[in-house]
């Protein structure tokens, strides 16, 4: 009898205690309803809501990187005769635009010429890691198959994982926050103003989240495909390794040092020519002044 009566006295304290409990929900809900706090104070409960739930899901879990953080760039520079420029670069560039966008993406590509013998190129693309990899493999034996050489080469890498953590991890954040909102926005009832200063947080929300979302993309994009920037630079004429360099050198020059000697003497004849145009009449002049005197002081002297 005792335990039933303790069991009863147990029951009615619970059902006390829920009653008590959902009676100060209600006047909580009524007291918020009336009282209908400032949107500002919803938005700041919100955010500090969205950064404690975004603190306790970096905390339980780690976010999960791809394999490879490491952003490349690779640098060529080609030394191909002036004939073999624009040929060499076409067929680069056709290399990459039959591979697909999905593979190889064309950045941009330029060619100039200085005359017949002199020309220039340049070729920017981004590609994957696999295809980048057979590509550079296969530059050598082009430039050789040319008859040039690969002059100079550079890699430069870039470790992208704290920037993709860091910009990953505020993605979470602002999704949360976004999601509180709209939440926010849906459940909770006020003045006008209220509603429109929310919406307002809303919009400026969801802009720094697209925002994010772009700049994690370009991130992912660095990691997944490589950039290769390759320059090709022609040469008159390139110099053997024969005995017979030396007088190949001398005769293709010789033209140039003719031309050059004259054109020196040219700026020679143009800088005196306006003197001997005033110093000639005036020698002139003081040789016959020079001739009259020593004639007219002849006679006299005999």
């Amino acid at each position: 009898m005792r335990r039933t009566l303790l069991l009863g006295a147990m029951a009615l304290c619970l059902a006390a205690c829920s009653g008590g409990d959902d009676q100060a929900a209600d006047s909580y809900d009524g007291a918020a309803a009336e009282m209908a706090p400032a949107a500002s104070v919803n938005v700041e409960l919100a955010t500090e809501a969205a950064e404690a739930d975004a603190g306790g899901d970096g905390a339980s879990q780690t976010p999960i990187q791809p394999a490879n953080t490491i952003a490349y760039a690779y640098f060529y520079g080609l030394e191909l005769p002036s004939d073999r420029v624009a040929d060499v670069r076409s067929r680069h560039e056709t290399a990459c635009v039959e591979a697909g966008p999905r593979v190889c993406q064309l950045m941009g590509s330029e060619t100039q010429s200085y005359g017949e013998d002199q020309s220039s190129a340049t070729l920017r693309l981004r590609a994957t890691p696999a295809w980048l990899t057979g590509f550079r493999a296969g530059l050598e034996a082009d430039a050789d198959a040319a008859g040039g050489r690969i002059a100079q080469s550079r890699t430069d890498a870039e470790d992208l994982s704290r920037s993709l953590t860091d910009t990953e991890a505020r993605l979470r954040a602002l999704e949360t926050l976004r999601d509180r909102l709209q939440q926010l926005l849906a459940t909770r009832s006020g003045p006008l103003e209220q509603l429109l200063q929310t919406e307002r947080e809303l919009a400026r929300v969801q802009g720094e989240l697209d925002a994010t979302r772009s700049a994690l993309a370009v991130l992912r994009d660095r990691v997944s495909m490589s950039q290769l920037t390759i320059t090709y630079q022609s040469e008159s004429r390139f110099a053997s390794n024969s005995v017979f360099s030396p007088v190949a050198d001398a005769l293709g020059n010789s033209l140039r040092v003719f031309m050059a000697t004259l054109g020196g003497l040219i700026y020679l004849v143009a800088g005196l020519l306006p003197l001997l145009l005033i110093l000639v009449p005036i020698g002139w002049l003081a040789l016959r002044w020079h001739r009259k005197r020593r004639a007219g002081s002849t006679p006299d002297a005999s």
